[in-house]
């Protein structure tokens, strides 16, 4: 790659609700690998006085926002999810805002290549712009338990955001590395350490 004329290398992580993908996401920052949490950055770009929000408040009315006008995330997602049209008409609002966040990002950061971290990575298309993509796995059953574990979450909800997110064939089928998480932190730091080895050797050839 040359840096001269390119960014660094995209490498999308992701992987079903309860996988561990934020803890590998973490792992990854503390070996120094540069990390961007685009579910944040999808909440950045709409907080209150943003361009975003504004859009949004034009799309879909006032009845999105709290009270206090920042955005209420539970009356936009009964609005848009039950209707195809509606969610892809919030995508198209949402999807350019956040590339042109994480393209400003990349252009910042520097070694072999970053984490682009992303709930959603093939849900919404996001692995056209990944020049490898990383998913975490688990078995559902351990998911659902440190999912339930948390405590921000019941049976119910966990099983309809599941229905909602990709299989985990698709993910095999998308994915360049595969973590699997269904042991204890260090045997997961273990493996996050040797897949580094592994992407920082094909970014770096």
């Amino acid at each position: 790659m040359d840096d001269s004329t390119s960014m660094i290398a995209s490498v999308g992580l992701t992987g079903g609700i309860g996988s561990g993908k934020s803890s590998v996401a973490k792992i990854f920052a503390e070996m120094g690998v540069p990390v961007l949490d685009l579910d944040q950055v999808g909440r950045d770009v709409v907080a209150v006085g943003s361009t975003g929000l504004e859009q949004l408040t034009k799309a879909f009315g006032d009845a999105i926002l709290n009270s206090d006008g920042s955005l209420n995330r539970a009356s936009l997602a009964e609005h848009c999810f039950a209707d195809a049209t509606e969610t892809a008409r919030l995508n198209s609002i949402m999807h350019p805002l956040i590339r042109d966040q994480e393209d400003v990002w990349l252009q910042q950061q520097h070694g072999s290549y970053a984490i682009i971290e992303a709930s959603v990575l093939l849900e919404s298309g996001g692995v056209s712009r990944m020049d490898a993509v990383l998913v975490v796995m688990a078995d559902l059953a351990l998911r659902r338990a440190r999912v339930i574990a948390r405590g921000d979450r019941n049976n119910t909800q966990f099983d309809a955001i599941v229905a909602r997110q990709c299989s985990d064939e698709l993910r095999r089928e998308s994915a360049d590395y595969i973590i699997l998480n269904n042991d204890n932190f260090e045997s997961l730091r273990e493996k996050v350490i040797e897949t580094h080895s592994f992407i920082s050797k094909q970014f770096n050839a």
